[in-house]
């Protein structure tokens, strides 16, 4: 199903931000690195995600051995409390496997030599990789036009009445990225990020209305 995105809302909304909070610099970060961080700050904030950096990049010689750690290990290192803890530290290890199993060893360099679509679909086709770091990885590290979305910033656009509740995210990322000039795309991405952390927590979706026939239904049968 095609998402409906509310252009003039979506723009109005960027401009507050622009003019708000600004969108600051993306971190200048070698491939292997883009992909760990796009990781760690999927479905997570940006102050968790430096953390949890923070805390890898101690533990772990580099992404090689994170491949070949346990989930359990990784889980104990950014905390049983991060985010989604468990399914990250499976997803990541799937796709740092499923990467090495094609290329013998972990590294994306190869991919500045292919064109940007074609690297951006050998990133996604990565077992276990979200959208949001696939997305994140086109778009930061190889220079391409994507909209990273997860259902943290989906939330967002939600609550800023850009997209209905209930849209799914796959339909939301699309119709954010016809929207979003290629030009654009990195600063929107930072601004986005910068909505979601200084959001309020998400409101509860608003029961739908029951229809007449409905509710005449129930009083007849009461």
């Amino acid at each position: 199903m095609t998402a409906v995105l509310a252009a003039k809302s979506f723009d109005s909304l960027v401009k507050r931000l622009r003019d708000k909070l600004g969108a600051p610099e993306p971190l200048p970060l070698d491939l292997k690195d883009q992909f760990l961080w796009s990781f760690l700050l999927w479905e997570a904030s940006v102050a968790d995600a430096e953390r949890a950096m923070k805390k890898v990049q101690g533990a772990f010689i580099d992404v090689n051995e994170l491949r070949v750690s346990l989930v359990e290990e990784i889980v104990a290192v950014i905390g049983p409390r991060y985010p989604r803890a468990e399914e990250r530290a499976k997803r990541l290890k799937e796709a740092l496997h499923s990467l090495f199993l094609r290329e013998h060893a972990i590294g994306f360099d190869h991919l500045k030599e292919m064109p940007k679509r074609a690297a951006r679909q050998y990133i996604e086709s990565l077992d276990g990789i979200p959208p949001f770091v696939s997305g994140r990885m086109a778009l930061l590290g190889l220079g391409g036009h994507a909209t990273p979305l997860d259902e943290r910033m989906l939330g967002a656009l939600i609550d800023e009445e850009v997209f209905e509740e209930g849209v799914a995210l796959d339909a939301a990322a699309a119709a954010l990225e016809r929207h979003v000039k290629a030009t654009d795309a990195v600063e929107t991405h930072m601004l986005l990020l910068n909505l979601c952390e200084h959001a309020p927590a998400r409101r509860p979706a608003k029961p739908k209305a029951k229809s007449a026939k409905k509710a005449g239904a129930k009083a007849k049968k009461d």
